[in-house]
């Protein structure tokens, strides 16, 4: 392939996708997401592909459905698992539009129920994912559930983070069992005076994408080997089958 590989990525909420979540325009709809609009959870899928050399990527918005479209906004949180709102995003991405389609979705306290809905979610994918011939694509899609959320995959190269943000973290083990990461790292981020130039609603957003591109890879999988490490694995067999089609 001798172009970006196009990624279609449905997540929660602002804080894996940034700027690219409030309400989209219908005619900005499977148009590329200009970088400066992403989040931290694109930054690490691009920092994961250029790993093992694959092509750098880019991510394509996606286009709301008709009650988005009603209620001016896109839907987030673990709604984005609803089998049908999947069937309606994913079917109205063109096949040139996108090579490959992502979920990611928090555990939170539910990490059983998640992992089925989590199932049942990229099944739904795989069946509305078309190619020009308007067939299934099966081998090009991956989800990936976060234990318990994104801000424990943020945290778990604790010393890089305490370095960044200049502020001491308590003893953090066992990362996947904990349930509260999120108040931990939203914590550390009232603490810093890291970007404190930048007193707009956005500045946690921006510390967290800045925290992606930093953080290292391996620390995560090694700490989050169920939820971070599981998703890396079945984003390269879903990138590897991108490239040889």
């Amino acid at each position: 392939m001798n172009r970006r590989i196009r990624i279609g990525l449905i997540a929660e909420g602002e804080a894996e996708l940034g700027a690219s979540i409030p309400y989209i325009k219908p005619e900005d709809g499977g148009k590329i997401i200009a970088r400066e609009n992403e989040g931290a959870l694109h930054t690490l899928i691009r920092r994961e592909l250029e790993n093992p050399g694959f092509p750098d990527c880019d991510f394509i918005q996606r286009h709301p459905s008709f009650k988005e479209k009603q209620k001016f906004t896109l839907r987030t949180g673990h709604s984005i698992l609803d089998p049908q709102y999947l069937a309606q995003i994913v079917i109205l991405w063109k096949p040139e539009e996108v090579d490959m389609i992502l979920i990611v979705v928090d555990a939170d306290d539910k990490l059983d129920q998640r992992k089925i809905d989590l199932e049942q979610a990229v099944n739904k994918i795989r069946d509305n994912h078309l190619d020009i011939n308007e067939k299934p694509i099966s081998d090009r899609s991956a989800g990936g559930l976060a234990i318990r959320n994104l801000e424990t995959w943020l945290l778990a190269d604790t010393q890089t983070v305490a370095t960044i943000l200049g502020v001491e973290l308590p003893p953090l083990e066992n990362l996947e069992d904990l349930d509260n990461t999120k108040d931990i790292l939203e914590n550390a981020i009232a603490k810093s005076t890291y970007l404190s130039e930048d007193t707009s609603n956005q500045r946690s957003l921006e510390i967290r994408w800045n925290l992606g591109k930093q953080i290292d890879l391996a620390i995560i999988k090694t700490v989050c080997p169920n939820g971070y490490a599981a998703f890396t694995q079945s984003l390269l067999v879903a990138t590897k089958a991108v490239m040889i089609r």
